[in-house]
């Protein structure tokens, strides 16, 4: 199988379970993942900000419980892939599930400057 979709078939699994954690009809769907590699014990950390709309009002649940088992080690494998394939070090990245159903995601490399 080739990089690209090694990577995107990771994406699908963490889209699944932000998919899952809301209700049918959400919309602007949306979770950050942080991820944290930077130990002096080797150890890493993942975080995740997840929020969505329904019936016109913001929520920003925790992903559910069940589903997101996997998440430190799908965002770990998805950095491993990705550096391996391209060389970027991100620290993290926002997966969008847009109005269509389609998805999208943005990463946050360290070595970038935040807009003013």
């Amino acid at each position: 199988m080739n990089p690209i979709e090694e990577q995107r078939q990771v994406i699908d699994q963490l889209y699944r379970i932000v998919k899952g954690s809301c209700p049918d009809g959400a919309e602007l769907v949306k979770c950050r993942f942080d991820y944290d590699h930077g130990h002096s014990d080797g150890s890493i950390s993942v975080g995740s900000e997840f929020s969505y709309l329904y019936d016109g009002k913001a929520h920003y649940p925790a992903l559910d419980r069940e589903l997101r088992r996997p998440v430190k080690d799908l965002v770990k494998e998805l950095h491993t892939k990705m550096k391996a394939h391209t060389g970027g070090d991100w620290d993290a990245f926002t997966l969008f599930i847009n109005e269509d159903g389609s998805v999208t995601t943005k990463f946050e490399y360290p070595d970038q400057k935040p807009l003013a």
